[in-house]
């Protein structure tokens, strides 16, 4: 086995505490949670803070591809009583001075004004509404069949349309598929076909059922994610470098040498898994964020001043536990802007997952709407900007994500992120079956 390098790291962040952070400490996004096992002659460098903290591990597999693990601490290491003593609920506001501030690339702080951002959320509601219900959605322009049978459909989704209809009963893929596969079963209706979605602007591979067995296995190996795999490709904005990520975690321990020191190349270029469970944003509905004790708190206070002007069957729904890999492809350039190509493998599937654990790293997908520049949703994944600058060695700038923005409106580039592979096992012969679709971007 290669040598193997372990750094572990405790800083505080905004969102635990006011606590002063030590000349030792770095403060990087939340603790790690796979990786290789830990044995005891492996090397441990530490550095501690304040009661609040956030862990952060850096490890090199023996393969010599480097890994970060990022996840938040156990919800127990912060009481009630050191987040009333914090000031829980101004660290939990939007933005401390009504902006949305994020370091510009000279290192000076931008703000975009509250009224800016307002603005630019209803566009984008306005936006997103007139796509849903004046796009022309056919069968020869959106319906890409890449596989079929008598029992399961397999299509290429583009982006921009809906997955199933919403809630203003808009023309979707599923109208689609159902015109031209689905009335194999007079019984069978068109709701019946559906056992997976994607959100409108994400692209890439869906499957429907065609008769009533397969979509009964379906959903089952959907649900309990035991007999299907998949994995998305994306743009995010700026270089998400895990030597960077390593390099931090050195220099916050004196600069001892640590982590793999071969070049970086397309077979060691680096991943990670992040492991930080998501909410509800009751501050931006219906969207989502990274849960943390503060703001689980806050959902709880919210739910029950609902319930007490008389929405009384509301109830705050708990955290979910949330697990993302991914793994870096490539560095590049789009429109002169730095991106990073990425695969992103789900291993939980909550909605808005993947969106919003690369928000939280500083790495917003290219062209979202929700969660990315002046998107409708808690920008930074529900993190403060501060958290943000002292978390990720690799954030985007501001003027990086501003003029991402504007050439993304300029090309009318919407969400890059593509579900381009996924794995079943057949529901009725039980052949194991993979599909992949290339990505448009």
């Amino acid at each position: 086995m290669k040598p193997f390098a372990l750094a572990i790291l405790f800083s505080p962040t905004a969102h635990y505490g006011r606590c002063r952070r030590r000349s030792t400490a770095i403060s990087l996004l939340p603790r790690l949670l796979s990786g290789p096992m830990i044995k005891k002659e492996e090397l441990t460098i530490r550095s501690t803070s304040s009661f609040c903290h956030t862990r952060f591990e850096v490890s090199a597999r023996d393969t010599g591809a480097k890994w970060v693990n990022i996840r938040l601490p156990p919800a127990s290491h912060v009481t009630d009583d050191v987040l009333a003593a914090s000031g829980t609920s101004k660290s939990l506001q939007h933005h401390g001075d009504g902006t949305n501030s994020i370091p510009s690339e000279t290192g000076e702080s931008q703000s975009v004004p509250e009224s800016v951002l307002q603005y630019q959320r209803q566009l984008r509601k306005v936006k997103a509404a007139d796509r849903a219900c004046n796009t022309d959605v056919n069968a020869k322009d959106h319906l890409s069949v890449v596989y079929q049978d008598d029992h399961i459909l397999v299509v290429d989704k583009p982006s921009g349309i809906l997955c199933v209809p919403g809630i203003n009963k808009n023309r979707s893929l599923l109208d689609l598929a159902f015109e031209e596969f689905g009335k194999t079963d007079d019984n069978f209706s068109r709701e019946n076909m559906v056992v997976h979605r994607l959100d409108m602007d994400t692209s890439g591979l869906v499957i429907f059922a065609r008769s009533r067995a397969a979509m009964t296995r379906l959903h089952e190996s959907f649900r309990g994610r035991t007999e299907t795999k998949k994995s998305y490709e994306a743009l995010v904005l700026g270089k998400l470098d895990i030597d960077a990520w390593l390099d931090s975690a050195c220099v916050a321990v004196g600069g001892e040498e640590c982590g793999s020191q071969l070049p970086l190349t397309s077979e060691n270029i680096g991943g990670g898994q992040i492991d930080l469970p998501l909410q509800r944003d009751h501050r931006h509905p219906p969207f989502m964020r990274v849960a943390t004790p503060e703001s689980s708190l806050e959902a709880k206070k919210a739910v029950k001043d609902l319930n007490t002007a008389g929405f009384r069957k509301l109830v705050a729904k708990k955290p979910k536990s949330s697990t993302t890999q991914f793994i870096i492809l490539s560095h590049e350039l789009w429109k002169d802007h730095p991106v990073t190509r990425v695969e992103l493998i789900p291993i939980t599937g909550r909605t808005h997952q993947l969106r919003v654990h690369l928000a939280a790293l500083g790495h917003p997908i290219l062209g979202d709407p929700c969660y990315g520049w002046c998107g409708e949703a808690h920008p930074n994944g529900g993190f403060t900007d501060q958290v943000i600058l002292e978390a990720s060695p690799t954030c985007a700038s501001f003027d990086l994500r501003k003029m991402a923005e504007e050439s993304v409106g300029r090309e009318c580039r919407t969400l890059c992120l593509h579900a381009k592979k996924i794995s079943i096992r057949h529901p009725i012969s039980g052949q194991e079956m993979t599909f992949e679709a290339p990505p448009s971007f």
